[in-house]
């Protein structure tokens, strides 16, 4: 089975290579809450790329990628499950999101 999957990635790739100049790499997600070695190599390219960018710790960044990904696919899996119900929640503009979202306090003075 895994042989005809990377065989079909293979072929699939090289046509994403010759039509679109650019690559392909499947998303595999697991039941248990884990990620292929795919996944977790995209998720932590994309987090490094945005803390990088935004000048954010890595690890904030990539407990929120990692955060938002299961979100996203818990609420597709309930939408095809239940349907659509309610508002349509829009997400905020990916420049204003803080990624630590726990703020450093000052301890209380008594």
């Amino acid at each position: 089975s895994s042989g005809i999957n990377a065989e079909y990635g293979d072929k699939y790739q090289e046509r994403i290579l010759e039509t679109e100049k650019g690559s392909f790499e499947p998303l595999v997600f697991l039941t248990t809450g884990g990620t292929g070695p795919s996944c977790t190599k995209v998720i932590k390219r994309v987090a490094g790329k945005i803390a990088e960018k935004k000048g954010e710790l890595y690890s904030h960044v990539v407990n929120f990628v990692r955060t938002r990904l299961r979100f996203a696919l818990l609420r597709s899996v309930l939408i095809a499950v239940r349907g659509v119900r309610g508002k349509v929640f829009k997400h905020p503009y990916i420049g204003q999101i803080a990624y630590n979202l726990i703020p450093l306090s000052e301890p209380y003075d008594c």
